[in-house]
């Protein structure tokens, strides 16, 4: 799981910004009589955290990220979604373009950093980097067990510019042979993505974490067509233990989730031809209480979205990963929006604590006692354009306050500013 990440000098992201899935420390007021007859939730109640087994640590299933057009509330995935694909991939990935701030000269010429934090067993790996166009200046994995809590080096370089080299440390567990890799890196090869090709017991669990949680932030905004179907059907062979009847109780749970709302459709069906490609249709009921059916690519966009992403959203909940959406309410209702936002808070169905990080305008979201108020972030523009990345907790708000309102009333900052000036030149021009 994610415990925390911190970016800085990316986008629009200047200084360093940390967005952090631990949850914030329990509240110890007893609610009051007024909010319990008018059953006010606390946060525990709304959202009960995943603990981590041997720590003191307890982590947010949902995190979503509100903020006004231009906040850079995107950004914050992007740079989340870099990361996770360098470490992935390295420099080998094409769609990877690292973009500094630029509003400045200075930010413009120095390096990108980024941090994360993430538990896997009760281990938890913190990986470091900082990089620029042409090399990586520095690079760290560190661990820490749950019996000791110290952090432990596994490896780390940094750029020796005098040398034109870099300088590596090794713990005790990088003390093989493998080694000799270290040598034969690019200046701007991660040395993490090698490590998908060698056998290290201590790193095997966070290897396996990264990669099934590079899907990036447009999984499950794609339309549904014959090349994207066959693609998800077969991420199947994500599941561990390989069971011949996954792809049924995940098409199954799907179509449960779908048909609970008033799509129309009556069913769903699935054909797979002779070459093995799927294809599949959508059943709708005539007023003759005939089945009348048609590819579903005819149904509408938002159709098509909602069956992919509720699609993978039940395939990924067989592991313990990370999902990111970029605008999540897009082309959805509010309500079936919430209802996915439940499946991630519940542990029934959630049970491998998968995590959603989420972007979105929908403010419906922020009340009746969907998401904590360690779960609510915000982006906003500081004077110089950069962005400011925080999270609801930081103020002091009631159990029983209207969020979504105040929200709206621009006391949490992070809602777009229209200037008196502005409103009343567009009354002229309506006018006129």
């Amino acid at each position: 799981m994610l415990l925390d990440f911190t970016v800085e000098n990316f986008r629009s992201i200047k200084g360093a910004e940390t967005l952090s899935a631990v949850a914030a420390s329990k509240s110890k007021s007893k609610p009051s009589n007024s909010e319990s007859r008018r059953r006010i939730k606390s946060d525990d109640e709304i959202a009960q955290p995943f603990h981590v087994e041997g720590w003191d640590i307890d982590v947010l299933p949902v995190i979503a990220i509100f903020g006004a057009n231009a906040s850079g509330k995107s950004n914050v995935l992007k740079a989340l979604d870099y990361l996770l694909k360098f470490m992935g991939f390295g420099e080998d990935d094409r769609d990877l373009d690292l973009i500094p701030f630029r509003l400045t000269q200075e930010s413009g010429e120095n390096p990108s950093s980024f941090k994360i934090r993430i538990v896997v067993n009760s281990t938890i790996y913190t990986y470091s980097l900082a990089l620029n166009r042409t090399k990586i200046l520095s690079e760290k994995l560190e661990y820490a067990l749950e019996g000791t809590k110290r952090d432990r080096l596994l490896f780390s370089r940094n750029w020796n510019e005098i040398n034109q080299t870099f300088d590596w440390k090794n713990g005790s567990a990088f003390s093989r042979a493998h080694k000799q890799l270290q040598k034969k890196l690019r200046a701007r090869e991660s040395f993490i993505t090698l490590l998908f090709e060698l056998d290290i017991e201590i790193v095997n669990p966070l290897m396996d974490w990264i990669k099934y949680s590079r899907q990036g932030i447009t999984w499950g905004q794609a339309e549904i067509n014959t090349s994207f179907l066959n693609f998800l059907f077969s991420q199947e062979s994500y599941l561990p233990d390989k069971h011949s009847d996954g792809f049924d109780k995940t098409l199954e749970n799907t179509k449960k989730f779908l048909l609970k709302f008033d799509t129309g459709i009556h069913d769903i069906k699935i054909s797979k031809d002779d070459n093995g490609k799927y294809q599949i249709y959508a059943l709708h009921k005539t007023e003759d209480a005939n089945l009348l059916s048609w590819e579903f690519e005819e149904e509408s966009i938002g159709t098509q979205k909602l069956f992919s992403l509720a699609y993978k959203i039940n395939l990924l909940f067989h592991l313990s990963l990370l999902l990111m959406v970029d605008e999540l309410g897009s082309n959805i209702h509010p309500s079936i929006t919430r209802e996915m936002i439940k499946l991630f808070q519940s542990p029934k169905t959630n049970p491998k604590r998968t995590q959603l990080i989420f972007t979105t305008h929908d403010n419906t979201l922020q009340r009746n006692n969907l998401l904590r108020r360690d779960q609510i972030w915000f982006t906003q523009k500081r004077p110089d354009q950069s962005t400011e990345l925080y999270p609801l907790s930081d103020f002091n708000v009631r159990n029983d306050l209207a969020i979504d309102k105040a929200y709206l009333d621009g006391r949490f900052g992070a809602v777009p500013f229209i200037s008196e000036e502005d409103l009343s030149d567009s009354r002229g021009k309506d006018n006129g």
